[in-house]
């Protein structure tokens, strides 16, 4: 009975330790996720910072080096400055239509190679409907039929697939070539 009671004892010192350990580690984890917060928090703020003031400075130094530049090629040309920057503004005008169109481009593909990925996972998983169906088959002849059937919805998912593609390509053609014609009759 006495050794019960001590090593009940032993027992309930050494859970009561595990514990205290288990608080202890809580706590120095809680602290040092805190500190760890602070750093970054603060390491964040002069990152900001530190970008705003390079941007900052870079796109100072990026106007001064354009305006030099407008300037010598006015000179190396002959135009009054006027007609430089008349210049420099169509191309820049151009180049947005450029850019303005490519998202354009860029938007419409991800439309017509989403409506290839969602033909690709239907028939996978409408395949493998079949292919369950396929086992069951008890004769040659209905197995047959199955594949016949399967073939057909196959090709038809395949077209209509193909058909929607086709009117997603067009659109996408028509919207590219309205922001082109947009931005050329656009006043400068």
């Amino acid at each position: 009975m006495a050794n019960q009671r001590h090593a009940e004892g032993d027992l309930n010192e050494a859970t009561r330790k595990a514990a205290d350990q288990n608080a202890q580690t809580r706590r120095a984890m809680s602290e040092a996720a805190e500190r760890a917060s602070r750093t970054a928090s603060e390491a964040a703020r002069r990152n900001a910072e530190t970008f705003s003031s390079t941007w900052r400075t870079s796109s100072e130094a990026a106007t001064r080096i354009a305006e030099q530049s407008l300037e010598q090629f006015s000179k190396m040309l002959g135009l009054n400055g006027d007609n430089a920057r008349e210049s420099i503004q169509e191309s820049a005008a151009s180049v947005q239509a450029l850019f303005d169109t490519s998202t354009i481009v860029a938007s419409g593909m991800q439309n017509v190679s989403g409506e290839w990925m969602r033909f690709m996972q239907n028939r996978v998983e409408e395949n493998l409907k079949r292919f369950d169906e396929m086992m069951s088959c008890r004769t040659v002849h209905d197995s047959f039929a199955l594949q016949a059937r399967m073939a057909r919805d196959n090709c038809e998912a395949f077209m209509q697939t193909a058909r929607r593609t086709s009117e997603l390509s067009t659109k996408l053609a028509d919207d590219a070539v309205k922001q082109m014609s947009d931005a050329a009759l656009a006043p400068r």
